[in-house]
């Protein structure tokens, strides 16, 4: 229960008593922590038969501590009277005569409130006391094991009630709960890119490997150069492109493109001597159909792998037929075949480069196959076993032939005519 400490310093008892004559004459009022006996008033004769008033007047001698115990029998609960008539009272140490107290909350207190009764102490030479030195304004000896009465009134609906604070989610670590690494905090944010679902094949891949032409008239376009005017000066006519800029190209004679469409750009990088696969056909880029003229049409990159400049192809994409989230199924003695050659030639192979195969669609081969590329045993005294030199997955088909991608070099020595053998098959 709050209650309003008296000040016990001599040196403001001094002061008091020195400005009581100058407070007197200006306005009759009296200390009201002094223990003055209460005058027999009708109010105190209510008081005395259990009739607490609503209101009480106050007279001259009378103090909150001489109110507090004509009515309640507790000279302790005049901090309460004082609460209940801050309007009134400006200093709890002084009231005046005439001034009109509220006791109505009191009653309440003094007939429905919880009173606690202390334990009284048999020892008195261990109790605890406080000594009140000479002037002081309490009673001489108050023990401190004395329970005061509760001062809540039972009726809150006249005060206001304060929403409860927020409350605080708790936390179930502990002193001895070990805190996490710095690693483990870093393997808990990399495990989300560590156990991504698994995608065999993706567009990118798709339209980046090229393909053989396998001797087939294409509806090839010709790329006229990019249309935007150079700020700077060129040394050459060739104009180049990069990606979200505007090209002009002329579709071909039997054809015709449409606002919307895509369109491959490629180049032809060489033919193979050997055999009947045509050429090579390297892609450089993507571009979408913005805008249809009289004798071209604009189109925007939206994807570039190379470089794009005038006098490379352009032909309607390939749809991409995505395989889903499905892994491949390992087998055993799989189909057979060769390799062709590479799409780049290069001195050493390496992971990440193309290879051309000589299965295709027709042979059963779909996007996200598996093969491996291996050295068969020479079956003479002396000489090596089976070797597999690679491991390369199918990005693109054709009807005789695929693009596979290198996944795994196990013996750069990849050469034209190596047999290789599925591994692993996608389900159809």
């Amino acid at each position: 229960m709050r209650r309003t400490t008296i000040c016990r310093s001599d040196r403001a008892i001094l002061l008091a008593l020195a400005a009581l004559p100058l407070m007197w004459r200006v306005l009759p009022a009296q200390d009201t922590t002094q223990t003055a006996q209460p005058q027999d008033t009708t109010q105190a004769a209510a008081a005395f038969q259990g009739q607490v008033p609503a209101s009480h007047t106050v007279s001259r001698g009378e103090t909150l501590w001489s109110i507090a115990q004509m009515y309640f029998n507790d000279p302790l609960l005049w901090p309460e009277i004082y609460r209940l008539n801050t309007a009134v009272i400006e200093d709890p140490h002084w009231i005046y005569p005439g001034e009109v107290l509220n006791l109505s909350e009191m009653v309440t207190i003094a007939q429905g409130g919880d009173t606690v009764v202390a334990r009284p102490d048999t020892t008195p030479a261990a109790a605890d006391t406080v000594r009140a030195a000479p002037g002081d304004t309490v009673p001489a000896v108050v023990p401190l094991d004395t329970a005061m009465i509760d001062t809540i009134p039972s009726d809150t609906t006249a005060f206001v009630v304060e929403p409860p604070p927020p409350t605080v989610a708790e936390s179930r670590e502990t002193i001895f709960d070990r805190r996490r690494t710095n690693r483990q905090v870093v393997q808990d944010v990399l495990r989300a890119y560590t156990h991504q679902p698994y995608r065999p094949l993706r567009a990118g891949e798709f339209y980046a490997a090229g393909f053989l032409s396998e001797e087939e008239r294409l509806p090839w376009g010709r790329v006229l150069g990019a249309t935007a005017t150079p700020a700077i000066h060129r040394l050459t006519e060739r104009t180049s492109a990069t990606t979200f800029q505007e090209i002009a190209v002329r579709p071909p004679r039997n054809a015709s493109f449409h606002v919307g469409d895509s369109l491959l750009l490629a180049r032809i990088d060489r033919g193979l001597e050997f055999g009947r696969w045509g050429d090579v056909v390297v892609p450089v880029g993507i571009a979408r159909v913005t805008s249809i003229e009289a004798e071209q049409v604009l189109a925007e990159v939206v994807t570039q792998f190379e470089r794009i400049h005038e006098g490379q192809l352009a032909m309607a994409l390939e749809p991409f037929r995505n395989p889903g989230e499905v892994r491949p199924t390992p087998v055993e003695k799989g189909m057979t075949g060769q390799l062709l050659a590479q799409r780049d030639p290069h001195p050493i192979a390496g992971a990440q480069q193309y290879y051309f195969i000589d299965k295709g669609r027709r042979d059963g081969v779909s996007l996200g196959d598996v093969f491996e590329v291996f050295k068969p045993a020479q079956g003479y005294a002396g000489s090596a076993s089976e070797e597999v030199r690679a491991v390369l997955m199918i990005v693109h088909t054709r009807e005789k032939s695929a693009t596979g991608l290198l996944l795994q070099i196990m013996n750069p020595a990849l050469e034209r005519g190596m047999p290789i053998r599925l591994i692993k098959k996608m389900p159809s």
